[in-house]
């Protein structure tokens, strides 16, 4: 029987680890600048608070001591997969531009989703954006040791089985709606092949 004590010090690893991993730039260079940091605002252009969910357990062991402008949503009033009982919403930290070190996975991984089918973990981009990224449209820009990261970093997380149950979950949710862009595979990094 493996002890909690074991298992938070693996997890807190396998956090570390993808944090590491998934700490490339996309592009060379600051890609906010390219936006005016679109997506690091705090506030969109009709006033409404922005914000992102953090990973299962992202909270616990990477976001705690620093993550102080947050909401705890529940299952039972948010539309959350089945298992997962609780997730944080978290704000920016800052006013504008971000803690580096800090980036949640959503952020360091973006516009990259995990998507997981047939046992096969890939990177998608959905078709339905929030954001306006102007990366999307110039991937002949990024960086491979960033695609790599990402990649390397969700290989990591898919460990944690409570994160991988989340991806299946949102992997499947997409294909239902129909909201993936499918890439050749010359893009560089793991396409989504049907």
């Amino acid at each position: 029987m493996t002890d909690k004590k074991s298992i938070r010090a693996d997890y807190l690893t396998i956090f570390k680890k993808a944090y590491t991993l998934m700490d490339e730039a996309v592009i060379d260079g600051n890609c906010g600048e390219s936006c005016d940091y679109h997506c690091c605002r705090r506030f969109d252009d009709d006033g409404k608070r922005l914000g992102m969910y953090l990973l299962p357990l992202e909270y616990e062991y990477m976001q705690a001591k620093v993550a102080t402008n947050y909401e705890l949503h529940t299952h039972k009033l948010y539309n959350l997969p089945p298992k997962i009982k609780k997730s944080y919403y978290i704000y920016c930290h800052l006013e504008s531009g971000c803690l580096r070190d800090y980036r949640p996975i959503q952020c360091r991984t973006y516009p990259f989703e995990p998507h997981l089918e047939n046992g096969a973990l890939s990177l998608v981009i959905e078709k339905e954006q929030i954001h306006d990224c102007p990366l999307i449209t110039h991937r002949s820009e990024w960086r491979q040791a960033f695609i790599d990261g990402v990649y390397n970093g969700w290989l990591e997380l898919i460990k944690i089985p409570i994160i991988q149950y989340h991806i299946k979950y949102y992997s499947k949710e997409r294909v239902a709606m129909d909201n993936l862009m499918i890439h050749d595979p010359s893009d560089g990094f793991m396409a989504l092949q049907r």
